[in-house]
C-alpha cells in the first residue's frame, strides 16, 4: 500500500523502486526477490488488463480495427512475456551469464547478479504457482470493474453496460506507463475514450474519469500514507542492533 500510495504522489512510478529496495527486509526478503515479484505482477497485470480489454471490444461499439488489432497483439505479448518467464526461467540464466561474462564492468556484474536471482524466484514459483497468481489477479481486476460499475450507477452515467469494464481495462493500462504522479491525465483521457465510446457524452466521461480517479488517489494516499507513517515510527521506536552492541559493558560484571 505505500508503495501505491508513493506512485500518486510521485513521477515516474517511484513507488515501485521503493518497494524493492526500502521495504525487502521487512518481509524477510532480499531486493532481487522483490524484483522479481514486481515484474512477475506487471506481467500478471498487463495479462489480467489486456484480456479484459479485449474481450469487452468484442460488445462495444466504436472500436477502430486499429485498436482492437494492438489490443490483441497487446495481450499476445503479456501471453509471450509470462510463458518465457515461468517456462524459460531456468534456460534464460546459462545464456544471460554467456552475456554478461564478456564485459569487466562492476554495475553490470551487479546487474546479472540481481537478474539471476529474480529468475531463480520466478523459477521457484511454478507453473502451479502461477496460475494461482492469474486467479487471484483475474478476482482482484474484476472487484475494481465492479467498482468502476458503482460509481457509474451513483451518478446515473447513461452508457453501455460494457463501459465501466473497457474504462477499467483501458485506464489502468495507461497507468502502468510511468508518468506523471498517480497517472494524473492519462487515467482521465483513457476513462473519456473508453466512455464515450460506450455512448455516454464526451463531457459527463471526462466527470466520471476525474471522479473514479480522485476516489482511488484518496483511498489509496490516504490508507497508505497512514501505513507509512506507522512504519516509520515503528522503526524509529526499534533501536538498531550495531547501536546496542556498541553499549554493551567491556567485561562481564
Amino acid at each position: 500500500m505505500t508503495s501505491l500510495a508513493a506512485n500518486n504522489v510521485l513521477p515516474l512510478r517511484i513507488g515501485d523502486v521503493m518497494r524493492i529496495f526500502n521495504y525487502a527486509d521487512d518481509v524477510n526478503a532480499t531486493p532481487s526477490i522483490v524484483l522479481s515479484t514486481v515484474i512477475l505482477e506487471k506481467l500478471l497485470d498487463v495479462f489480467s488488463l489486456a484480456v479484459l480489454f479485449v474481450t469487452t471490444m468484442q460488445f462495444g461499439v466504436g472500436v477502430s480495427a486499429h485498436v482492437k488489432e494492438v489490443a490483441e497483439i497487446g495481450l499476445a505479448i503479456s501471453v509471450m512475456g509470462l510463458l518465457v518467464m515461468v517456462f524459460g526461467a531456468r534456460t534464460l540464466q546459462a545464456p544471460l551469464e554467456k552475456l554478461f561474462a564478456k564485459t569487466a564492468n562492476e554495475k553490470l556484474k551487479k546487474v546479472e547478479h540481481w537478474v539471476t536471482l529474480a529468475l531463480d524466484c520466478i523459477r521457484q514459483i511454478g507453473v502451479a504457482g502461477t496460475l494461482m497468481l492469474v486467479f487471484y489477479s483475474t478476482v482482484a481486476w474484476v472487484c475494481e470493474c465492479l467498482m468502476y460499475v458503482s460509481i457509474a450507477k451513483a451518478i446515473g452515467l447513461n452508457s453501455a453496460a460494457v463501459g465501466p469494464w473497457q474504462s477499467t481495462a483501458e485506464a489502468n493500462l495507461s497507468f502502468l506507463i510511468p508518468s506523471s504522479p498517480g497517472g494524473i491525465g492519462p487515467f482521465e483521457l483513457a476513462c473519456e475514450d473508453a466512455m464515450t465510446r460506450a455512448g455516454s457524452s464526451a463531457a459527463v466521461s471526462a466527470i466520471y474519469g476525474l471522479l473514479v480517479h480522485v476516489w482511488l488517489i484518496a483511498g489509496i494516499t490516504l490508507v497508505g500514507g497512514a501505513m507509512f507513517l506507522a512504519h516509520r515510527a515503528h522503526m524509529a521506536r526499534r533501536r538498531p542492533l550495531l547501536e546496542e552492541i556498541e553499549t554493551l559493558p567491556v567485561e562481564l560484571p
